[in-house]
C-alpha cells in the first residue's frame, strides 16, 4: 500500500449516506460485498427467521425483524502495555461479535513488558475465551533505551497496571508471565500482517514493536492501523513540565518513525479525545455503570479500574473511556466517530518540555464548510512530503458506552 493513501478522509456526505445506509429498515435488507454473499445470508435467512452466528466463518450475521446485515468479521490485532484501560478496551474487542482478534503483541510502558504479558493472559481469563489468543511479548524499553523519560503511572494503575489486586478474580497465575510463544512480537506483526492482509492493528501502548517492525521490513504495513496516542493542541499527560502524551513521552522516535513512515491508513486517537471530551460526556452517561453489572467481567474491571476511579473521584470525575476508543473506532469507525482533522504532524525528539510532543502544521490547514473539520491543505508547509495523518478527536460515548456494557453482560444480542 502506497503511503499517499494513509489517510482516512470521510467527507461528511458519504459518512451521511454511509449512516442512513446502515440504518435502512427495509423488510429484508441485505447488506453484502458481493452477489454470492448475497444470496448466501438470503438463503440464511430463509431457512431461520432468527438471528444466525456463522462462528466458524470470518462472517458474522446479525439480524433483527427489520434488519439483515452481514459483514466479514472484523480482524484485530493489539499492542498493548496492558494496564487498567486497555484491559477494558480489549475486552470490548473480545466480546464484540463482529471481531476476530488475531493476536496480543505486548510492550513496555505503564507496566514492564513483562506485567503487561501477564495482564493481557488474565484479561483472557476474566473474558473467559474458548481458545486462547496468542500473547507475544514484544520490547521491553524504548528504541533508544532512556531511563530518564520513564514516568511512573502507578499513582493511577497500581503496580500491576490493574489495580494490584492478585488474588481477585481471576487469581494470578504464575504461567500468565510467559508469552505463548518464543516469536517477539515485531517478528510477529510483520508475519501476521503478510497473513491477514485485511487486518486491524491498534496500538495502545509506546510505538516501539511497530518501529521495530519497520526497520525489519520497511514494507511492513496493515491494511488500518489506529492509534491510541499522540496529542493536537499540546495537552499532555506525563507530569507538569512535561507538553507530551504518555505513550509518544515512552518512546518518541517510534512514534515518529510510525508517522512518517508506515505505509497504512492511520487513524490517531489523540489525548484530547480523552481529556476535553471526558468532561463533555461525564453528562451523557455514568462511565462506571457497566461496572454495577453481577458478572465475572464486572467484577474483573471494577478491579482494574479501582485506583484510576479512586483518584479521580478526588477531583470530582469519572473514568471516562481512553483506550476503548481506539479499539471501538476500529471496529466501526463510521458508527464511533464524530469529528475528524487531518493534519500534518511531526514529533518532537529534541525539546527538554515537549519531547513526545505531536508538532501540527497549522499554517496550512484549511477550514472546510462542506465537511466542518480542519483539513491540510498543499500550501507552504514546511515538509510536503508529509501525508495528513487522520486525528479522529470527537467520538459518539453513547455507542461505545452501549458497546462496554453488552461486553461486560456477555450481551450476544447484535450489536
Amino acid at each position: 500500500m502506497k503511503t499517499a493513501q494513509r489517510s482516512m478522509y470521510i467527507p461528511v456526505k458519504e459518512k451521511r449516506d454511509r449512516r442512513e445506509a446502515a440504518n435502512d429498515t427495509s423488510s429484508n435488507h441485505v447488506h453484502a460485498d458481493s452477489p454470492w454473499l448475497a444470496r448466501l445470508i438470503s438463503y440464511l435467512i430463509g431457512r431461520n427467521s432468527h438471528a444466525v452466528h456463522c462462528e466458524a466463518s470470518s462472517f458474522a450475521v446479525t439480524s433483527d425483524p427489520r434488519l439483515f446485515h452481514m459483514r466479514a468479521k472484523v480482524q484485530l490485532v493489539i499492542d498493548t502495555d496492558g494496564v487498567s484501560d486497555d484491559i477494558r478496551a480489549i475486552s470490548l474487542a473480545m466480546q464484540h461479535p463482529d471481531v476476530e482478534v488475531l493476536a496480543f503483541t505486548t510492550v513496555h510502558g505503564c507496566v514492564s513488558v513483562e506485567q503487561a504479558t501477564a495482564n493481557v493472559a488474565r484479561c483472557q481469563r476474566a473474558n473467559e475465551v474458548q481458545k486462547p489468543i496468542p500473547i507475544y511479548k514484544g520490547a521491553a524499553e524504548p528504541l533508544l533505551g532512556r531511563e530518564n523519560d520513564f514516568c511512573s503511572e502507578n499513582i493511577f494503575f497500581g503496580k500491576d497496571g490493574i489495580g494490584d489486586q492478585p488474588n481477585a478474580f481471576p487469581e494470578v497465575l504464575p504461567s500468565d508471565f510467559v508469552p505463548t510463544s518464543e516469536e517477539v512480537a515485531a517478528l510477529a506483526l510483520i508475519r501476521i500482517a503478510k497473513e491477514n492482509p485485511e487486518a486491524t492493528l491498534v496500538c495502545l501502548g509506546p510505538l516501539t514493536n511497530i518501529a521495530l517492525a519497520l526497520k525489519i521490513d520497511p514494507n511492513f504495513a496493515f491494511s488500518k492501523v489506529f492509534v491510541m496516542g499522540g496529542n493536537y493542541y499540546g495537552i499532555g499527560n506525563v507530569e507538569s513540565k512535561s507538553s507530551a502524551e504518555f505513550n509518544f513521552h515512552g518512546d518518541p522516535e517510534a512514534a515518529s518513525i510510525v508517522l512518517r513512515k508506515l505505509a497504512s491508513r492511520i487513524v490517531v486517537i489523540p489525548w484530547e479525545a480523552f481529556f476535553i471530551e471526558g468532561v463533555k460526556h461525564e453528562k451523557e452517561v455514568d462511565f462506571n455503570a457497566h461496572l454495577q453489572y453481577d458478572t465475572k467481567l464486572a467484577s474483573f474491571l471494577g478491579t482494574a479500574t479501582s485506583i484510576g476511579r479512586a483518584a479521580l473521584a478526588k477531583n470530582g470525575r469519572q473514568f471516562s473511556y481512553c483506550d476503548e476508543i481506539a479499539v471501538a473506532a476500529a471496529i466501526d469507525l463510521n458508527r464511533v466517530a464524530r469529528k475528524f482533522m487531518h493534519l500534518r504532524v511531526n514529533v518532537e525528539l529534541a525539546g527538554t518540555h515537549t519531547r513526545g510532543q505531536v508538532v501540527v502544521d497549522w499554517v496550512d490547514v484549511l477550514w472546510s464548510n462542506e465537511d466542518a473539520e480542519f483539513v491540510a491543505t498543499q500550501g507552504k508547509s514546511i515538509d510536503r512530503k508529509l501525508q495528513p495523518i487522520t486525528f479522529m478527536v470527537s467520538y459518539d460515548v453513547v455507542v461505545v458506552d452501549e458497546w462496554i456494557k453488552k461486553a461486560v453482560k456477555g450481551d450476544s444480542s447484535p450489536w
